[in-house]
């Protein structure tokens, strides 16, 4: 122990000359080797040779490639014993160190070994956490070994195994979820007890939640002493156990009679390439990026078909994958690569764009139009769409990272379109190729019932300008036998708990409200419902957490969230993990095939038009089809962005449509107010919506 212990002191040490420090480490450690055997100590002899392995890969004298070498032996010794199971935390590191000294040498297979290892380790460690937020900060700490091997299977040429590992590191919990959500037990079992497992599995993941809130809300606050750190996660984490037990107490009691086999939970398996394709038709293509630690990444996945790669021969690997795919062996799969440069542009643009949109909204508004164009140019999108077929003609984009918070499908082309214009059969979102497929197995085909939340009564907040009217637009397209509408007072989370199997049996959902994004605690974002008397404070909303807890819309084949910024996801700067966290979340989980969600405080006129068209235009197409929601979201945008003033004025002007404001307005200053934004948005010639903040900000997720 004393020679290990001095192994590493030289190894951290600062005073001195770096280079004898070293030498001084690895006589150290080679001592310690001859006191602790594999046999008698193969723990600590496993981490003396991670320790060891670390020197050589520092080591400043001698050939680099001999050292390499060495340290390479000396950690896959290691590894022998720190296995994923046996030390999944240990074994995370040392297989981390394994792939960043073979990568140093262009040894890729070795490279993937190591970080393979590391990616079992972090992923049992993951298993083990208690809360979503913990999770996601190991999910973060992990990240570089999810770069690192991706960039190695580049490096191989085999695009689609670096394309599984991307995947493997996107949505690792609401992917777990959605995968549990579905198990139940089989035979013949009583839906009271369904309608109970359902409960209960729910009340878990509600506290689940509410601990990941406290837990960052912790993390973000000022210092606090041992006990006051302990007591809070003590009691918290014994209500949780409770209700583990309460869970386990009951599978035992009423369904393992029934069925033995039951399980709660399932190994989520990584997603190979075939079954990405198998996804989409020969006229779908999907777009998915990827920010690694020096370059951005985009996977284009069409359905062409697999053909099984040879492995190279090692030492006649290229040392520098194709940066369009070009020369891959996997057909169905391209990959570009941005230089190191515009990732760094990226990451500049995403701070200058954030800071400017919290900090100054006129001028980000006003610069909204060149910001996109910019961005396409760091995405290099004109370059991209010549990886994809001409015959495609539905795109699905998997952004990554910042990307969430862009209205990527709105981005400006060279020829002066805009990227959803190029796919006549709509370009939509998903989080990832897991969630799509979790999400495609149980797509909703009814569309005839209608749950709507209109403008609650907030003390603390005005009204919605156009929702009565949006609403009013809305409901005309479902029959008034098959419409609810809650609204003002009512429109309460009470309301929604007392009405709750009509909200289940609904197969559109809409919120026209007031919504918050919480970007240093996303689980907090909520749809602000009714408080007329102010006195309910934040007990009044209904946040993420709860909608995770209580919402089953597994009727549900649209749900629409007109409310401010309700489609950010988290996009922290200190979590490099794409977790998908943000109100969409909780509404595909609850079981909505589609979310509608807006990316930021949206204008009442334009959101009011915008949404009567959309419904207007969604009734009239077959909502079965896959991707409806996006071709008709898609068109819509066009509608508003090249709708004239002249056409705007005879809206305004007719009697029709005054005699409707009469009706939907019980105020008439609010009347009246909205008529002044007509008559300004008439006086903005030639198309009062141009601008890409009126239109743009409008997403669909899901199928």
């Amino acid at each position: 122990m004393t020679q290990n212990n001095l192994g590493n002191a030289y190894s951290d040490r600062i005073r001195g000359e770096k280079a004898e420090n070293l030498e001084l480490a690895i006589v150290a450690y080679n001592l310690s080797l001859e006191v602790y055997t594999r046999d008698s100590f193969p723990y600590e002899w496993a981490m003396t040779q991670n320790n060891l392995g670390n020197a050589y890969s520092d080591r400043i004298r001698g050939e680099k490639a001999e050292n390499l070498e060495l340290a390479i032996v000396a950690l896959n010794q290691s590894l022998e014993v720190i296995t994923p199971t046996a030390y999944p935390i240990d074994c995370l590191q040392t297989g981390r160190n394994l792939g960043n000294a073979a990568n140093l040498i262009e040894d890729w297979e070795t490279a993937i070994k190591g970080y393979n290892l590391a990616i079992e380790a972090s992923e049992i460690t993951l298993l083990e956490a208690l809360n979503p937020q913990r999770q996601q900060e190991i999910l973060s700490d992990a990240m570089d070994v999810y770069h690192g091997i991706v960039k190695s299977y580049l490096n191989l040429n085999q695009p689609d195994r670096a394309l599984e590992y991307v995947e493997r590191s996107k949505n690792r919990y609401l992917v777990q979820l959605l995968t549990d959500r579905d198990i139940y037990p089989k035979g013949n079992i009583p839906q009271t007890i369904i309608t109970e497992l359902d409960r209960l599995r729910r009340a878990i993941i509600g506290e689940e939640q509410q601990l990941a809130i406290q837990e960052q809300t912790r993390n973000r606050g000022g210092i606090l002493t041992l006990d006051q750190q302990k007591q809070p996660i003590l009691n918290d984490y014994t209500h949780l156990n409770k209700l583990k037990q309460e869970l386990n107490q009951f599978i035992d009691r009423e369904i393992t009679p029934i069925d033995p086999t039951f399980s709660l939970t399932q190994k989520v398996e990584s997603i190979p390439l075939s079954d990405i394709q198998s996804l989409i038709d020969q006229d779908t293509a999907i777009l998915e990026w990827y920010i690694a630690g020096d370059s951005i990444m985009a996977f284009i996945v069409t359905n062409e078909g697999l053909i099984p790669p040879n492995p190279p021969s090692k030492g006649l690997i290229p040392p520098n994958p194709p940066s369009k795919g070009g020369n891959s062996e996997v057909k169905g799969v391209k990959v570009w690569q941005s230089s190191a440069e515009d990732r760094g542009k990226l990451i500049d643009f995403i701070k200058d764009y954030r800071d400017a949109y919290e900090n100054n909204k006129t001028e980000w508004i006003k610069n909204l139009n060149s910001c996109l164009n910019q961005l396409s140019e760091i995405l290099h999108i004109d370059e991209l769409l010549e990886l994809i077929p001409k015959s495609c003609d539905r795109l699905i984009l998997i952004p990554h990272w910042f990307l969430h918070i862009i209205p990527l499908h709105c981005l400006p082309l060279k020829n002066g379109q805009f990227l959803y214009q190029r796919f006549s059969d709509g370009v939509g979102y998903v989080p990832s190729c897991q969630l799509l497929k979790l999400v495609k197995s149980s797509r909703r085909e009814k569309f005839d019932r209608l749950f709507a939340i209109k403008n609650p009564t907030r003390k603390d907040l005005k009204p919605l300008l156009g929702a009565n009217l949006e609403i009013e637009r809305i409901s005309q397209g479902f029959a008034a036998e098959k419409t609810i509408i809650i609204g003002e007072s009512e429109a309460s989370e009470q309301t929604l708990e007392n009405r709750r199997q009509e909200l289940q049996a609904s197969h559109c959902l809409h919120f026209s409200c007031h919504g918050k994004f919480d970007n240093e605690s996303p689980r907090d974002s909520a749809l602000m419902l009714a408080d007329p008397d102010g006195n309910l404070g934040e007990s009044a909303n209904l946040t993420l957490a709860e909608v995770f807890e209580k919402f089953d819309l597994r009727q549900c084949r649209l749900a629409t969230l007109f409310c401010d910024e309700s489609g950010i996801i988290e996009s922290n700067a200190n979590s490099i993990s794409d977790e998908y966290v943000g109100l969409p979340s909780g509404f595909l989980f609850a079981g909505s095939s589609s979310v509608v969600s807006t990316l930021w405080t949206v204008d009442p006129l334009a959101t009011t038009l915008f949404m009567t068209k959309f419904y207007h235009d969604l009734k009239r197409i077959s909502i079965r089809d896959e991707g409806s929601i996006a071709i008709v979201l898609n068109h819509t945008q066009t509608w508003l962005r090249t709708l004239n003033s002249k056409k705007l004025a005879r809206i305004k002007n007719s009697q029709k449509f005054q005699q409707l404001l009469d009706r939907v307005f019980e105020s008439k200053r609010d009347r009246r107010k909205f008529q002044d934004l007509l008559e300004a948005a008439v006086k903005r010639e030639p198309y009062p919506f141009a601008n890409p903040y009126y239109w743009t900000a409008f997403i669909a997720t899901g199928v």
